[in-house]
């Protein structure tokens, strides 16, 4: 199965059950209560795929799929890093809303990144889910408490973020996530 048909099955998944769980507890009923939101659990908010194209991948996208519009562009980052240490790379985003969900198309420009080491190892495809993080010093540092350090991290005006070293624990990267207005 090709990256955009998997993607579009987990999607098509993701909607299925989205529309089936009422938004009341009392109309759930005890099996279901599993499957809704909860105030203490993580919200996942965006899908991040590592693309060699997203220009391309974005016009499939639309048209095979109906993702889309797709806002392209190469953010300027402030504050990067790189495992720990000063990160200077660019990479060009692609982003469009996919129900609640964003997909984030990453196509790396230049410098090191997480997104060239993953290639390396995996491939392009599915790289990240992130994470809501109302304080992003906070998020981190609870992820700390449980093990998981920064890998790259950097902000552009209403946004923090930082992916975290997860994959070996989870299988797959994740990114905190913070927006405040800019």
């Amino acid at each position: 199965m090709t990256n955009v048909a998997s993607f579009h099955e987990t999607l098509k998944s993701i909607t299925a059950l989205k529309s089936i769980i009422p938004y009341s507890r009392k109309a759930i009923g005890p099996w279901w209560s599993h499957l809704q939101a909860s105030p203490t659990r993580v919200e996942i908010v965006q899908v991040g795929i590592l693309v060699r194209n997203v220009d391309e991948t974005a016009r499939k996208l639309e048209k095979l799929i109906g993702i889309g519009p797709f806002q392209i562009l190469e953010p300027v980052y402030r504050n990067l890093t790189l495992h720990g240490r000063p990160g200077r790379f660019k990479i060009r985003i692609g982003l469009a809303k996919a129900g609640p969900i964003q997909v984030e198309l990453m196509q790396p420009l230049s410098g090191e990144t997480i997104y060239d080491e993953y290639a390396e190892r995996k491939g392009c495809g599915l790289h990240h889910l992130a994470i809501r993080a109302e304080n992003m010093e906070q998020s981190i540092s609870d992820m700390k408490t449980k093990g998981f350090k920064v890998i790259q991290s950097g902000n552009r005006p209403g946004v923090k973020w930082a992916y975290l070293d997860t994959e070996k624990q989870t299988g797959l990267i994740f990114e905190l996530i913070e927006k405040k207005e800019a």
